[in-house]
C-alpha cells in the first residue's frame, strides 16, 4: 500500500504519514501536487491518505474512500439521553457495568452505543478481521469529535483487536462477557446503506456457523445477539428469538444464555 498526505500538508502530517507507514508496513511517499490518479497509475496499489481530520483509504483512484465515521451512533446516543429506546440496546439488555464483545466491529457504530450504555464501569471489546478497517477504526476512536457530553470517554475506552472472531472466541474463558454480538456483512447491508458502500472490498463475508454460535453461548453470561436482514434464515437456523420491526429491513435476534 501507498501512504501519503493530503495536498499542502504541514510537518506534523508528514511525520504522521511516516509513523503510519511503519505501523502498516506501507510505502510512504511525498504527495507534492500529485493527484490520486497519478499516484495509483504509478504504483498500482491501494492508497491511504493522511488528512488533517481523518484517514482515507482508496482501493484505487476511482474508489469511494473508506474512512472512520461514527454514523448512526451519534443520533442514537442523543435519543437515549432523552430516555428513548434503541433496538440494539433492547436486544442486548445492556446495563451500566456490563461487558460486550462485538465480533464484527466495522465502523464501531453499535460498539459506541454500547460503550455509552455500559458507562465507566463497563467495557466494550471490538474484533475486526480486516487490518485496514481495524487500524482506521482504532485511530478514529481516539480522535473523533462530536458535540456529545463525555464523547471522548465513550469512544476512547472501546478496545479494538485485529483478529478473526472464529479463532478469538475459542481463546476466551467461559462467561467472560455479558453479551456477544454479531452483525455479519453481506450484500444487502451495502445495498441498503450507502454509508458503508466503501467497505465492500474490505469487509469480511464470513458466515456464522454452529461452532461459532456455540462458542459465543459459552462466552456470554446473558445473551448472544444477532443483527441481520429481516428475511435472513440465520435467526431460525441458529435458534435466535427474532425481534420484529415492521418498519426496518434489519432485525435483531437474541439467544438467552442459561448457565447451570
Amino acid at each position: 500500500m501507498i501512504i501519503t498526505t493530503c495536498l499542502r500538508p504541514d510537518v506534523n502530517l508528514e511525520r504522521e504519514a511516516e509513523i503510519i507507514a511503519s505501523d502498516l508496513n506501507g510505502q510512504s511517499i511525498i504527495r507534492n501536487d500529485l493527484s490520486l490518479e497519478e499516484i495509483y497509475n504509478k504504483f498500482n496499489k491501494p492508497i491511504l491518505v493522511i488528512g488533517k481530520n481523518r484517514l482515507e483509504w482508496y482501493e484505487d483512484d476511482q474508489a469511494i474512500p473508506y474512512f472512520f465515521h461514527p454514523n448512526s451512533s451519534v443520533f442514537r446516543i442523543r435519543r437515549l439521553m432523552k430516555g428513548e429506546h434503541d433496538p440494539f440496546c433492547d436486544a442486548c439488555l445492556l446495563e451500566e457495568g456490563d461487558s460486550l464483545l462485538d465480533c464484527t466491529l466495522g465502523m464501531a457504530s453499535d460498539s459506541i452505543v454500547a460503550s455509552f450504555m455500559v458507562g465507566k464501569r463497563g467495557n466494550v471489546l471490538g474484533l475486526e478481521k480486516n487490518h485496514i478497517i481495524a487500524y482506521l477504526t482504532s485511530k478514529g476512536l481516539k480522535t473523533n469529535k462530536q458535540n456529545i457530553k463525555d464523547w471522548s470517554n465513550i469512544i476512547n475506552k472501546i478496545e479494538v483487536k485485529n483478529v478473526d472472531y472464529k479463532n478469538y472466541l475459542k481463546t476466551l474463558p467461559d462467561q467472560s462477557f455479558d453479551v456477544v454480538y454479531f452483525d455479519p456483512m453481506f450484500e444487502k447491508n451495502i445495498e441498503a446503506s450507502s454509508g458503508i458502500a466503501a467497505l465492500k472490498n474490505l469487509a469480511s463475508y464470513d458466515d456464522l456457523t454452529f461452532e461459532v454460535i456455540n462458542e459465543a453461548k459459552r462466552v456470554a453470561k446473558k445473551r448472544v445477539v444477532l443483527k441481520d436482514h429481516f428475511r435472513s434464515e440465520r435467526f431460525k437456523k441458529y435458534g435466535f428469538n427474532q425481534l420484529i420491526r415492521k418498519s426496518s429491513e434489519f432485525h435483531f435476534g437474541f439467544i438467552e444464555v442459561s448457565k447451570n
